[in-house]
C-alpha cells in the first residue's frame, strides 16, 4: 500500500517530499497557455486550492502530486481556456471499463456520456495514451454516479449480464481492485493480505497528506467519499483532517 512504500522510502533515507518550485514553475507556464485552475486540478487530481498553494510556494508536496501536475499537457491555443490539455488516459479507460464490469453496456455508456461508439470503444480498449480533461472530467463524474449502483436499474438483466461476460473475456478489473486508479503503473489489486477497508484507511490518510480535498480523495479511490467514511467506521479509524 501507499502507505507502507512511504514508510520503506523513509528507512532507506528517501525524502517522500519536494520543494513545490517545479510544479510552481509549471503550473504558471500552464495559467500563461490558457489553463485555469480548475482544469490544472482535474487533470493533475488534486483540489484547486492545492494548485493556488503550491503557485504560492506554500509548503512541501509530496514526489506523486509533484509529478502528476508536471505531467500535465499545456493546450495547444490560449484561446481554448484549457479545454485541449490532456493527461495520461490510463485512469478514464479503468474507469470504463470497470463500469462495464459492473454490467453497463459500452452502448449505454456512450449515449449517457454524449460521446460517439467508436470513441468509448477506443477508450476501453485502451486505444488512446492521452485523453481530453474534459473527457476524463465527464467519465469521472459518470463513474462517481454508477461504480456502485446495480446496472440492472438502468439497463436490462439480459443486458447487463451480456456486458459482465464481456468484461469477463477481457480480464477487466472492477473498481474495487484498484487502490491507485490514475496511476499508469498501477496493478489491480484481487485479493490479498490487506483488506479493501484497511486500504481505504491507509490510502486516505496518505492522500490527505498529498493536499487532496474530500472529491479528490474520492476520484483517487475510485469510490464515493460515503464509502470512505464507512470504512474509517468499520475500522474504528477517525477520518483524518483536512486543509481544503
Amino acid at each position: 500500500m501507499t502507505t507502507k512504500h512511504a514508510r520503506y522510502a523513509r528507512t532507506l533515507g528517501h525524502t517522500a517530499t519536494v520543494t513545490p518550485d517545479r510544479a510552481a514553475h509549471h503550473i504558471h507556464h500552464l495559467r500563461r497557455n490558457g489553463m485555469r485552475d480548475q482544469h490544472i486540478a482535474a487533470a493533475a487530481h488534486v483540489s484547486a486550492p492545492t494548485i493556488y498553494r503550491i503557485a504560492r510556494h506554500h509548503g512541501p508536496i509530496t514526489r506523486a502530486v509533484e509529478q502528476r501536475i508536471l505531467e500535465v499537457t499545456a493546450p495547444a491555443g490560449s484561446d481554448t481556456a484549457g479545454c485541449t490539455a490532456t493527461l495520461p488516459a490510463a485512469g478514464t479507460c479503468r474507469r470504463l471499463r470497470a463500469l462495464v464490469v459492473q454490467g453497463y453496456p459500452p452502448a449505454i455508456i456512450a449515449v449517457r456520456l454524449g460521446m460517439p461508439r467508436g470513441q468509448v470503444h477506443d477508450l476501453l480498449h485502451a486505444r488512446y495514451g492521452r485523453v481530453a480533461v474534459h473527457v476524463a472530467v465527464r467519465v469521472g463524474q459518470l463513474y462517481l454516479e454508477w461504480w456502485d449502483r446495480q446496472a440492472e436499474q438502468h439497463v436490462t438483466a439480459a443486458a447487463a449480464a451480456k456486458a459482465r461476460t464481456l468484461a469477463a473475456s477481457y480480464g477487466w478489473s472492477p473498481a474495487a481492485a484498484w487502490d491507485h486508479i490514475d496511476d499508469p503503473s498501477a496493478q489491480p489489486d484481487l485479493g490479498g493480505t490487506v483488506s479493501r477497508v484497511q486500504a481505504v484507511v491507509e490510502d486516505t490518510a496518505e492522500l490527505v497528506l498529498e493536499g487532496l480535498s474530500r472529491e479528490g480523495i474520492a476520484v483517487r479511490l475510485g469510490i464515493q467519499w460515503d464509502a470512505v467514511r464507512q470504512a474509517h467506521r468499520r475500522a474504528g479509524v477517525p477520518l483524518p483532517v483536512m486543509y481544503d
